[in-house]
C-alpha cells in the first residue's frame, strides 16, 4: 500500500511536470578526469515527490524516504558504458525537505563517483532516472578533459554521450 501511494504521488508530480512542456526536471553534471567519473544531480522536490514542503503525512514521509532510497543508488540514475569497466565508489542522496535543512529551495541532490578501468571506453552513459521521471527532461553538463558541452536529454532518449559531437 505504501509503495502504491508513493507511486501515485510521483505520477501526479510527473504528469504536472510533463504538462508544463519542455522544461527540464533538473540538472545533471558529469565530469571525467583520468579514471574517475563523477556526477552531481539536482532535482526540484516537486518533480520527484509532488510537493515542496516538509513532509507532513505518513504518505509524504514515505514518498521522500523512497525517493532518497532510489536516488541513493547510482545504478538507478546513471550507468556508464560497460566497456569502461566502472565501479561505483560513491553514492549518496539528500533532500532539503528533511531537517535540519530548510526546504527553500525544495530539492533533492545526489552525488556519485566511479573508478573506470578502461576510461577510453567511457563514451556514453545510460540514464535510467529518466524512466523514473516518466518523460521529464534533464539538462546535462558534460566535462570530459578539455571538452565541455551541454545537452538536454529526455525519453525516449536515455543514453547520454560523454564525448562532444
Amino acid at each position: 500500500m505504501r509503495l502504491f501511494i508513493a507511486v501515485m504521488v510521483l505520477s501526479l508530480a510527473v504528469t504536472g511536470a510533463a504538462a508544463e512542456g519542455d522544461r527540464a526536471a533538473g540538472d545533471l553534471e558529469i565530469a571525467r578526469k583520468g579514471q574517475a567519473l563523477i556526477a552531481r544531480l539536482t532535482l526540484p522536490a516537486e518533480q520527484v515527490v509532488g510537493f515542496s514542503h516538509r513532509p507532513e503525512s505518513d504518505e509524504e514521509k514515505i514518498a521522500v524516504t523512497e525517493a532518497l532510497a532510489r536516488l541513493g543508488k547510482a545504478d538507478n540514475v546513471l550507468v556508464p558504458a560497460a566497456e569502461a569497466g566502472c565501479t561505483v565508489t560513491r553514492e549518496e542522496a539528500t533532500t532539503t525537505l528533511m531537517p535540519p535543512a530548510t526546504p527553500d529551495p525544495a530539492e533533492f541532490q545526489a552525488r556519485y563517483a566511479w573508478r573506470c578501468e578502461s576510461p577510453d571506453g567511457l563514451v556514453a552513459a545510460d540514464v535510467p532516472l529518466l524512466e523514473f521521471l516518466n518523460g521529464v527532461a534533464l539538462d546535462a553538463l558534460v566535462v570530459n578533459g578539455e571538452h565541455r558541452f551541454e545537452r538536454r536529454i529526455a525519453p525516449p532518449e536515455t543514453r547520454l554521450p560523454l564525448l562532444a559531437d
